[in-house]
């Protein structure tokens, strides 16, 4: 019998196995749900605040539900165009002492093209790879410890599943 300790590493190990999976083989569609989410929030609390100066309630109820729908497809739409931003701009932070400013401008461009372009893709993998790490995190704290050559070999199969499962969807 575990005592309550043990209880409690076991079930959030649990937890993070179920969550583990859910990442790798949907993470490219929660992640998009969830940017929805926040604009969505940010866009009903802006609306919210700015309406409530100039119109009372239940108006102002409305005008928080224009928000949340409005600056959520706007965070949707985006987002692929802020990855593509982050991975140019990460690539010249990267380059630009070794390979000097114009020619990592240039690469930055390139990789924010390319990002722009797979960004659907790369997101599958990306999540599918969190996903395996959190599944292995929590066979850790499950108490199932593994050698380090198999974690990442379940690492490994975990992100191909997921990627698989995700591009194909």
């Amino acid at each position: 019998m575990l005592e309550m300790g043990g209880q409690v590493e076991f079930l959030s190990g649990l937890i993070l196995i179920i969550l583990g999976l859910v990442v790798a083989f949907f993470g490219r569609k929660l992640a998009k749900i969830l940017f929805f989410l926040i604009g969505g929030l940010i866009g009903a609390f802006l609306a919210l605040l700015v309406s409530s100066a100039f119109i009372q309630p239940p108006y102002t109820y409305l005008a928080a539900v224009a928000g949340f729908v409005i600056l959520g497809l706007i965070f949707l739409l985006l987002m692929r165009f802020g990855a593509g931003i982050l991975a140019g701009f990460a690539t010249f932070l990267l380059l630009r002492d070794v390979i000097g400013v114009l020619l990592a401008v240039v690469l930055a461009l390139v990789v924010l093209i390319i990002v722009i372009v797979l960004f659907d893709k790369i997101l599958s993998v990306i999540t599918a790879f969190v996903g395996s790490l959190i599944f292995v995190v929590g066979l850790t704290q499950a108490g199932i410890p593994l050698p380090g050559a198999l974690q990442l070999a379940i690492i490994a199969v975990i992100t191909i599943l997921g990627s698989i499962v995700q591009l194909k969807t």
